[in-house]
């Protein structure tokens, strides 16, 4: 069972996506249960999730992340396209670990960032929560 004093104490919420803390509280709790989860980086408007297990599809997951947490793809795995011009514009290389997570991904299609993150959570066993 993961601790949730810290979220308590630091209201940890996505207010302006509708998520309070007790929501994130209750969220955390249902992944825990299924997965196991620790978490970390804790914030009034971020948390940390590490998962101890994950589904075999983790498209699905990582749609759910999604939908609790817009900012992680639309702030994130959605923004890879952008990140990779600018790197290529600047005469940058991509980190191996960006290459082999973009890799085969159409980074044109609408929902791109769900499908990285469905990637990043099986390579990482572990997402960023944020609300901002």
């Amino acid at each position: 069972m993961i601790n949730t004093e810290e979220l308590k104490s630091k209201v940890t919420n996505g207010d302006n996506c509708d998520v309070s803390n007790a929501d994130i509280i209750a969220r955390l709790e249902a992944w825990d249960a299924k997965y196991g989860i620790a978490i970390s980086d804790i914030g009034h408007d971020r948390v940390t999730v590490e998962f101890a297990s994950l589904p075999e599809d983790t498209r699905t997951l990582a749609q759910e992340i999604y939908e609790f947490c817009p900012d992680t793809v639309d702030q994130g795995f959605g923004c890879y396209d952008e990140m990779i011009e600018m790197a290529e514009e600047m005469g940058q290389e991509l980190d191996p670990r960006v290459h082999s997570l973009v890799e085969g991904v159409d980074l044109s299609e609408e929902n791109y960032g769900v499908e990285l993150l469905a990637r990043a959570l099986v390579r990482d066993k572990a997402v960023g929560l944020w609300w901002d």
